[in-house]
């Protein structure tokens, strides 16, 4: 009898703990879909700030969504792109990083990591970035040439102001700088550190022009003065 007891008990115990775990599969179902619907209205609206421009507003919408569903892969690759127009870079990457927790194959992810990667001069981080990218989809391969062009043109500005910095620009006249920023076969960062020099020189000469004309003014009033008297 108490066999028969026990075994009645358990089978009780066994039918009763799988229906609250169906329960509570599709309890948990339900409030997913429910997030869902949240998170993706979330996500349209700060992507409807982001068209605007309105980067602060996107950001709060994507972390709003991200609140209602903590997987949802776009809010994080969204949101680093917001960061990115912030200039907010070091939260641009760690987005990434969650959204590629989320899906390991996230080109997104890749892309904005390694542009973010990009603007702090991290040049091997985001070329293993473009890499990944290459290796999801060899047909994006292309994608590698941006950080060799911002690499280069980082150096070509270092160079550039070192030239400037250095006396090689500096302290010429301003023809001497017309007839330099003449020259054809310079890169074009030689020619911005030339402008910003000339630039200079030239509100100096304004600057000069306008104390000489100060200067004249009140030799004017002197003279006056002195014939006057």
């Amino acid at each position: 009898f108490f066999f028969k007891l026990k075994c009645h008990q358990l089978s009780w115990l066994k039918d009763n703990f799988l229906a609250i775990l169906e329960a509570d599969a599709k309890e948990r179902a339900k409030r997913r879909k429910r997030n869902e619907r949240l998170a993706n209205a979330l996500k349209e609206e700060g992507n409807d700030a982001f068209r605007k421009g309105d980067y602060v507003v996107a950001i709060q919408r994507y972390t709003e969504g991200l609140e209602k569903l903590k997987d949802k892969q776009e809010l994080y690759t969204n949101r680093a792109q917001a960061y990115l127009k912030m200039h907010e870079y070091e939260k641009a990457i760690g987005d990434c990083e969650w959204a590629l927790k989320c899906n390991g194959k996230c080109i997104k992810a890749y892309f904005l990591m390694g542009k973010a990667h990009l603007a702090l001069k991290h040049y091997s981080e985001s070329r293993l970035c473009y890499e990944k990218i290459i290796q999801i989809d060899p047909q994006k391969e292309n994608c590698m040439n941006e950080v060799n062009l911002e690499e280069k043109r980082m150096k070509d500005e270092e160079r550039a102001m070192k030239e400037v910095q250095s006396g090689k620009l500096a302290a010429l006249s301003i023809k001497e700088l017309l007839q330099k920023l003449d020259r054809p076969d310079q890169n074009i960062l030689y020619y911005t550190g030339g402008i910003r020099l000339l630039t200079g020189a030239i509100k100096d000469c304004k600057y000069l022009m306008q104390r000489l004309l100060i200067m004249g003014d009140v030799i004017k009033v002197y003279e006056y003065k002195w014939s006057s008297f």
